[in-house]
């Protein structure tokens, strides 16, 4: 049983170790981002320079290597104004509009075409969805430009937005928590079980171990008050020797039992010595 429940214990260990493996650096994420998104600012929230955006739209379904569906989660790389310069045709890109109520969404489309001022810095660029027969309707100017696609991952743009919700924080945060909370409330309370159990089978052998010295020294008392012939010694070994069986077997409980064994036993040698017989006178 100790063997099952140690392994048993290993393996919950592991366990919730790997849950806290996965589940931590989406935490971290997680509340980075919120962070991050609450602050303001046009630029969506980043970890490490890379913002990861869910797709909402088909616009960029295509047969290019780069290209991705509705559903995917894409990764921006954060640009510098420097590092706008070094865009060129074929990459692909994420910029910002303002919409009607003040709020910002972000387009994520490939760039078909590039406008440079005379010094050569990026001056505004014309973007295009993979899936899309025309143009965006207007060109982007590089302030506009947040950053360029550094992957995307199909898929995984639905589930990026659920861990935003109520409902995927509680499934995805709250109850792992409180899963290892309530593991390691068990674990520790398991450990403190075996401990006090192994110090009450401590405790019994050792007076397992009194009782037999006892005992051994209550059948040497009783076979001394009987005589010292070959049967009543033979009789009282065999009297220690179910002592110690019976202790071993049942332990401290079966003390009285054991006394019985060894009074029986001292009773029966002193049957088995004769009487003496009383002196006969002749007339």
């Amino acid at each position: 049983m100790s063997k099952k429940s140690g392994k048993g214990g290993v393996v919950a260990a592991i366990v919730m170790g790997v849950i806290a493996v996965i589940l931590l650096p989406i935490l971290i994420i997680n509340i980075t981002l919120i962070i991050k998104g609450s602050a303001g600012g046009v630029a969506p929230p980043d970890v490490f320079g890379i913002a990861p955006l869910a797709v909402a739209t088909g616009s960029m379904e295509g047969d290019n290597p780069d290209s991705f569906g509705e559903g995917a989660l894409v990764f921006i790389d954060i640009l510098t104004e420097e590092e706008k310069n070094d865009l060129a045709e074929g990459d692909v890109i994420t910029y910002y509009f303002e919409n009607n109520d003040g709020s910002i969404s972000y387009v994520t489309h490939r760039i078909v075409s590039v406008s440079r001022a005379e010094d050569g810095t990026l001056s505004s660029v014309i973007t295009r969805g993979d899936a899309n027969n025309s143009n965006d309707p207007e060109a982007v100017e590089a302030s506009y430009i947040v950053g360029r696609l550094a992957g995307s991952v199909e898929g995984l743009g639905d589930f990026a937005m659920f861990l935003q919700t109520p409902a995927g924080i509680l499934v995805f945060v709250g109850i792992p928590v409180v899963a290892f909370i309530a593991y390691d409330a068990i674990r520790i309370t398991l450990n403190n079980r075996k401990v006090k159990e192994q110090e009450r089978s401590e405790k019994l052998i050792q007076d397992k171990d009194e009782e037999i010295a006892r005992l051994r020294a209550l059948v040497g008392e009783k076979g001394g008050e009987t005589s010292g012939s070959d049967g009543q010694a033979k009789g009282q070994s065999e009297d220690i020797q179910k002592v110690e069986e019976i202790v071993q077997v049942k332990g401290a409980e079966k003390v009285e039992e054991v006394e019985k064994v060894t009074s029986d036993g001292a009773r029966q040698s002193a049957q088995e010595e004769p009487e003496p017989s009383e002196p006969k006178y002749e007339e």
